[in-house]
């Protein structure tokens, strides 16, 4: 039964643990985003290219905002920046 208990408890500590771990470095997790999606490595991404991702796909127009048709990285990366913004905690 002690066993038990001990491994009860080192499960739910594991999963405490990785709860907790979710603050990855945006901007690196964005390039890294960005340059999956850009196929054809024009440092802009198509709708196609988007198409990819969900939510790129939905949010592309809104993305491209000088209206050429593509997302460029700076776009990509107001787009990254602006929701971390939106989710960090306030003080």
């Amino acid at each position: 039964m002690k066993k038990l208990i001990a491994l009860f408890a080192a499960s739910l500590l594991s999963v405490a643990a990785m709860a907790g771990d979710n603050k990855a470095e945006p901007m690196k997790s964005t390039s890294a985003t960005f340059e999956s999606l850009d196929k054809n490595a024009d440092q802009q991404l198509s709708k196609t290219e988007a198409s990819a991702d969900k939510a790129l796909a939905g949010a592309f127009v809104a993305l491209d905002t000088n209206g050429d048709g593509y997302v460029s990285k700076t776009e990509f990366a107001a787009r990254a920046k602006s929701d971390t913004k939106s989710t960090e905690p306030r003080s």
